[in-house]
């Protein structure tokens, strides 16, 4: 029931032009690799949503449940319409007080997964260094499964594992909501006081700490510490979209072809530049 009425919320700000989703525009092109599945999408409208929140102290206002694209009031949390989405009922959850994006706690973190374990929502949190360009606290919500999560899984223990065949370095905390949460943070802690690089961002600049990137599903939550921002070879930041496998190009890469040179090795090479590997983590496990 929850569900419906916010998709029927998110298809009617569609119809009242507000949600610019044009999908007959949009071209996809998918690789079944060996380990896991990857896609690519053309999504030529996403080109015009830079500057579409203005840099701000409040840059979603004093007052988001009353912001016409909130969707649903999940207590601390709420949930907006993203309004040049990335596919159909993409959204984002947003804290209602201001929160600078690389400032969140426990709390929210702990909100986000548990409305992801109640709601079947997937959702990924970027730094303001790992592809966030909002400052204010938010992860991304889509609707439709990871590609990464067939991957296998190997437990370390009850409530902490890994994805052997995942292209880099990662941890997979599962199992109950504060357990999950409450492991998380404490690798958190160890990567920020670790002797790891710090992650090179877009402008060049090196973070105070290394950064990551975060994905929920279910009850799960993966941590991917991160090297760099942007890809050289994308020429673009990637975020968790990316590394969830799904990748996102709003120019096309060749007129006749949006995605002329693009293999799964080459996706997997992106991954791979922008993370670390698994024997660079190895002090987290």
């Amino acid at each position: 029931m929850l569900i419906d009425t916010i998709k029927a919320k998110w298809d009617k700000l569609l119809e009242e032009g507000l949600i610019h989703f044009y999908q007959e525009q949009n071209k996809e092109m998918i690789w079944n690799g060996k380990t896991m599945t990857f896609c690519m999408e053309y999504v030529p409208e996403r080109a015009k949503r830079v500057g579409c929140y203005q840099a701000s102290t409040h840059p979603l206002g004093d007052n988001i449940i009353n912001r016409e694209d909130c969707l649903y009031d999940f207590g601390e949390l709420a949930l907006l319409a993203n309004n040049r989405p990335v596919e159909k009922y993409h959204s984002i959850l947003c804290s209602k007080s201001f929160i600078p994006q690389n400032e969140f706690t426990k709390d929210e973190i702990m909100a986000v997964s548990k409305i992801v374990e109640e709601t079947g929502i997937r959702s990924f949190f970027n730094m303001r260094g790992t592809a966030a360009t909002l400052e204010h606290f938010h992860t991304q919500v889509l609707w439709n499964q990871f590609h990464i999560e067939n991957l296998v899984k190997v437990s370390i223990d009850e409530n902490i594992g890994y994805l052997p065949d995942y292209p880099v370095g990662n941890i997979l905390f599962t199992g109950e909501l504060s357990k999950r949460c409450d492991l998380l943070f404490e690798k958190l802690k160890l990567l920020s006081e670790s002797k790891l690089p710090l992650t090179v961002k877009d402008d060049g600049n090196l973070s105070k700490t290394p950064l990551f990137t975060l994905l929920f599903w279910e009850n799960n939550i993966l941590l991917i510490p991160r090297k760099q921002e942007t890809s050289s070879r994308m020429k673009a930041m990637v975020g968790g979209l990316e590394l969830s496998g799904y990748f996102l190009i709003t120019a096309p890469l060749a007129r006749e072809n949006p995605f002329k040179g693009v293999d799964e090795k080459y996706l997997i090479e992106i991954i791979r530049e922008v993370a670390f590997e698994k024997e660079d983590i190895n002090f987290l496990y």
